[in-house]
């Protein structure tokens, strides 16, 4: 047997095999005389292809006296085939109707009913464009608008001035899934799921930048990446104070927009305030440095105390000595609130909770909890258009004035009784809705069962200014009260907006964290 016949036959078994499986769950008789048994190698992809590449059609109907396949003209490298397996490669863009007419022994069976001998089937096919980016970037000027454009090339070394930004965009073909940037010596230096992005460079140097965009069925990749695109050079604008955030170690770190002279840092010209439930917590710091990694980050160390992630903590500066390497005199700022804290390990990377989406078929994985009420009020799926990582996430609909409730029966994850725990999740909300002033926001809320804390806000609470079309992480912080194994609940809150709401939910996170004693 040669090798074209050899692989022809494994074909038919393999179709044959996916025939007989999928039978079983459509109630499908394959001692029928005639039936009709249709598949293609991307049905489960809605027949969705790249171009040049190929699509196997199988037919494995039983009773068939004669068959004849029917391609566009000049659509694929196939116009007929009277083959029970054809395998075709497409080379024209757009969607394309296939056609199969098959005659029977007897009149066949259709999904359990008599349709009659001669029978026409049509396959619509959608071949879609590589994927390319076409990557373009503008300076934004101090007041905001969109200025000059950049030369995208290799060794450009376009000259930024510290603290200043630059706009990337880019045009997309080919509908890739996911998309992700890797921006060298910018903030933020990496970003996923946008096709424009605001980057500040704040650190004396010559940087790359990296965009990724693919998807894995269809199969397809395009990277575009610039090595010394950007230089950024010395300032005269005014430095500030852009983030605060704590970090696993106990210490604060202060962002400023651009490098800090580690020299002029004088530590009795800071001071913190920190409240803990209500309670302030006496607060002296013992000394401040530049991160050895990120020269425009001052860390911050406490005496005989550490700054913990359920602290409400604010710091001020009088100016004095504190300049930038270029420079630039700091200026005085009062009571900065930590607006963040470092994250740790996602636990549940450990466990089977599907907590990407990535596994999760349908809502099989994610069912309604009964609750009844406005909490049956909603729609679940696991959708392929938008992910924050991977291919997949799930996507909420609730009905105007509706709710949800679901859990998640496929995987459980450890908890320790006395432990303080970050639940975190990123959601991309398309729309806000009408909640009228003084009723209660549309939110999320993320719980744990068996005894489940009913007590715990919103995260998010989808608010009139919440960010729309974008991916946006929320958490809340919880100690566990049991040692035990733990399965996820979500409830989502609709009540009071008179208009459906649709949020897709991706990255679940739970991480071990330090409260304070």
């Amino acid at each position: 047997m040669n090798m074209k016949k050899l692989l022809r036959y494994m074909i038919i078994l393999i179709i044959s095999t996916i025939a007989i499986i999928s039978c079983q769950d459509d109630d499908v008789d394959i001692n029928v005389p005639s039936q009709r048994v249709i598949f293609t190698s991307e049905q489960s992809q809605g027949n969705q292809i790249r171009l040049n590449s190929n699509l196997t059609f199988g037919d494995v109907s039983t009773g068939v006296i004669s068959r004849i396949w029917t391609f566009p003209e000049g659509v694929a490298n196939v116009t007929t085939s009277n083959s029970d397996v054809v395998k075709a490669v497409f080379t024209r863009i757009g969607e394309h109707n296939i056609t199969l007419n098959q005659v029977f022994e007897e009149d066949a069976y259709v999904d359990g009913q008599l349709r009659g001998r001669e029978l026409d089937t049509t396959i619509v096919v959608r071949v879609i464009e590589p994927i390319a980016i076409n990557l373009k970037g503008n300076y934004i000027n101090p007041d905001g608008t969109i200025g000059a454009a950049l030369d995208i090339s290799n060794n450009a070394e376009n000259e930024v001035i510290a603290s200043r930004s630059i706009r990337y965009t880019f045009e997309l073909t080919g509908e890739p899934q996911n998309i992700d940037w890797t921006l060298d010596g910018g903030d933020p230096e990496t970003a996923s799921g946008v096709n424009e992005i605001d980057v500040t460079y704040k650190r004396i140097g010559s940087y790359d930048i990296d965009v990724e965009a693919n998807t894995n069925r269809p199969l397809g990749t395009a990277v575009s990446s610039f090595t010394n695109l950007i230089k950024v050079i010395p300032s005269t604008d005014p430095v500030t104070l852009d983030r605060v955030t704590g970090k696993r170690d106990g210490t604060l770190a202060l962002e400023f927009s651009r490098e800090m002279d580690e020299a002029s840092i004088v530590s009795d010209q800071f001071s913190l305030s920190i409240e803990n439930n209500s309670t302030s917590i006496p607060a002296t710091i013992q000394s401040i440095r530049l991160d050895p990694s990120e020269k425009n980050v001052l860390l911050v160390s406490l005496i005989g105390d550490l700054i913990y992630i359920d602290d409400s903590v604010t710091v001020s500066y009088t100016a004095g000595s504190l300049f930038t390497t270029d420079g630039v005199q700091a200026e005085s700022f009062v009571d900065i609130s930590m607006d963040s804290f470092e994250q740790g390990e996602n636990i549940l990377e450990s466990t089977t909770v599907d907590f990407s989406f990535e596994n999760s078929t349908n809502d099989d994985n994610w069912p309604y909890q009964f609750w009844g009420g406005i909490w049956e009020l909603y729609d679940f799926s696991i959708d392929f258009s938008r992910a924050k990582t991977g291919t997949r996430s799930g996507v909420v609909n609730m009905q105007a004035n509706g709710g949800m409730i679901i859990g998640h029966t496929s995987g459980t994850f450890p908890l320790e009784a006395g432990q303080g725990y970050e639940i975190g999740i990123w959601s991309y909300v398309e729309n806000i809705g009408n909640t009228p002033g003084g009723s209660n926001n549309p939110d999320l809320r993320i719980y744990w069962t068996p005894a489940t804390n009913f007590s715990l806000g919103p995260n998010p609470e989808i608010t009139s200014s919440y960010p729309t079309n974008q991916w946006v992480y929320s958490s809340i912080v919880v100690t566990a009260t049991e040692t035990e194994e733990k399965q996820f609940l979500i409830r989502g809150f609709n009540e009071f907006n008179n208009m459906p709401i649709k949020i897709f939910i991706d990255d679940l996170f739970v991480s071990k964290v330090n409260l304070r004693p």
